[in-house]
């Protein structure tokens, strides 16, 4: 079917239940929209169905890295290192805007942890087979006291360096969701799945009193952290299988906690934790806490900001942050395959395909960086289930939207011809879109209007607002700010100074009334105070 806009989406509507589907997908994460586009890109009949929004939960709530696997080196697990570090590589090519390469410095205290540093670091370049130019390094106290001054040099010895990649995860769920629709996929979001028969599914829209019934050979559950959910809609009984760990992670302005490249910190409990400069702001993460229930929009307590506020007063210099210095802040749930015993950060990040008696096909756990490789996993046994076991993933070979060539190859060509943006916006706007800057240019040559900053928003061009809106299925404020453009998350006042001029153009676009915009206003504004709620 192709493309993303409010006309596909009521198409997609309509489609769902004359359509002869092989594969329906319950869940736009990560996950689902990698086995939605895996599985339309072999040319299997697919639909992607959202209850919220694509990347609403987890998928836009995480750390934003791209892990080589360091970590997993740590816990002796070679196999997971080989195949992050391969992962790692792969969406390196087909998304290049969204694997930005950034250092991670691991301040050291003594010579002993940096010699175990060094060869951990060494073994990890040999495993992954690092390039020559991203391999790690090691400095003495010196160095790095001058590449991160805002280091306190108490007992510090040095610093072990290594480069991990900065994604935008919501932004790397919709170039997936872009990718499946492009290869013939229905992609719907805010519809959600109330009821799972067999291969007959009950969806209703989140805009109206409407619910449609599709019916398709193969359902598969991606739900996120609402797994077992989704299978109790199935029929399925029985104990529950995910447990639920929160992260969560505080913004801070970038003056406040000056770094040029990331710093790994180790928290009270020993875990390692970590600052993130970006776009003006630093952001610290994350916390590893049991989570007892699925929630859109999970709390941030007192406890889990002192948790980080501690960690970097422990790393850095200068006067101590405080609750009050914290301008933002975002939570996720990791769904876990439950193992009892075992505290939070314990508990294996592997996958697991359940297949209940009634067909229905479930995925959970698993990270970000290897979701491409889930995803070709889960359709291997839908083209199974078919008969079709011939038809082979092409998804390591076809670039996401955003990543194939376009008429600006990066953010230096894209400030040249914006100069309006400056650096720091070119770089953002590139990180978010890529090749797909092509669009914003060609709407701000008609218009050029479009080229014009949103009225409390300096950093966000009117080109994207309608971008959004138009091609990338925004449906909500809460879509355009949160998810879209990301001024929830960065923007120093979370997007609220701009939230009325976003809601003119969305008004305009969407046919919404006074009443709806009334309330789209108040709902963001709602959300943004609860993020900050903690203080």
């Amino acid at each position: 079917m192709g493309g993303l806009s409010p006309a596909t989406r009521e198409a997609g509507f309509a489609a769902l239940p004359h359509a002869d589907l092989d594969l329906l997908v319950v869940g736009g994460g990560i996950t689902g929209a990698g086995i939605a586009r895996d599985a339309a890109l072999r040319g299997l009949s697919v639909a992607l169905v959202e209850a919220v929004d694509f990347a609403a939960g987890t998928s836009s709530r995480s750390s934003k890295l791209i892990h080589g696997g360091v970590r997993y080196l740590q816990q002796g697990d070679v196999a997971l290192v080989r195949e992050a570090a391969s992962e790692r590589a792969v969406l390196r090519r087909l998304a290049p805007h969204l694997t930005q390469p950034i250092l991670m410095v691991m301040p050291t205290y003594g010579r002993a942890t940096q010699m175990k540093l060094q060869a951990g670091l060494w073994a990890f370049d040999k495993i992954a087979s690092v390039g020559r130019d991203e391999r790690h390094e090691m400095w003495d106290r010196a160095a790095a006291l001058r590449e991160v001054p805002s280091l306190a040099p108490d007992r510090l010895f040095g610093a072990a360096v290594f480069v991990e990649y900065l994604t935008d995860d919501a932004r790397l769920v919709l170039a997936t969701v872009r990718g499946a629709a492009d290869a013939g996929a229905i992609c719907v979001n805010h519809a959600e799945v109330t009821a799972i028969d067999g291969g007959r599914v009950t969806i209703c829209d989140a805009f109206g009193e409407r619910s449609v019934q599709a019916s398709a050979r193969v359902v598969v559950n991606a739900g996120g952290p609402w797994v077992d959910q989704v299978r109790q809609r199935a029929g399925t009984r029985g104990t529950q299988r995910l447990q639920l760990t929160k992260g969560i992670h505080l913004v801070v302005d970038h003056a406040r906690l000056p770094i040029a490249h990331s710093v790994v910190m180790t928290a009270r409990d020993k875990r390692s934790v970590f600052a993130i400069p970006r776009d003006g702001i630093t952001y610290l993460g994350t916390t590893d806490t049991l989570s007892p229930s699925p929630e859109l929009h999970p709390g941030v307590t007192r406890d889990d900001a002192d948790y980080l506020l501690e960690a970097a007063n422990r790393t850095f210099a200068g006067r101590p942050l405080e609750r009050a210095d914290v301008l933002g802040a975002w939570a996720g749930l990791r769904p876990l395959l439950a193992e009892e015993g075992k505290a939070p950060s314990e508990i294996s990040r592997k996958d697991e395909i359940m297949t209940d008696p009634s067909g229905l096909v479930s995925i959970a756990g698993g990270k970000l960086t290897t979701y491409r490789k889930m995803a070709r996993r889960i359709v291997d046994l839908v083209c199974e289930k078919l008969g079709k076991r011939d038809l082979r993933s092409r998804s390591r070979d076809v670039p996401l939207p955003g990543g194939e060539p376009g008429s600006v190859a990066d953010a230096a060509a894209l400030a040249a011809r914006l100069p309006a943006l400056g650096r720091e916006g070119a770089e953002r706007l590139w990180r978010l879109h890529g090749s797909g800057c092509d669009a914003l240019l060609a709407r701000i040559a008609a218009d050029p209007r479009a080229g014009e900053p949103i009225p409390g928003l300096p950093g966000v061009l009117r080109a994207e607002i309608e971008h959004a809106l138009d091609a990338e299925l925004a449906l909500t404020l809460e879509d355009v700010l949160e998810r879209r453009t990301r001024a929830l998350l960065f923007d120093r006042r979370q997007g609220l100074d701009g939230v009325e001029a976003v809601a003119a153009i969305a008004a305009d676009r969407l046919g919404w009334n006074a009443a709806r915009t009334a309330a789209e206003i108040d709902g963001y504004r709602r959300l943004a105070d609860g993020l900050r709620s903690f203080r």
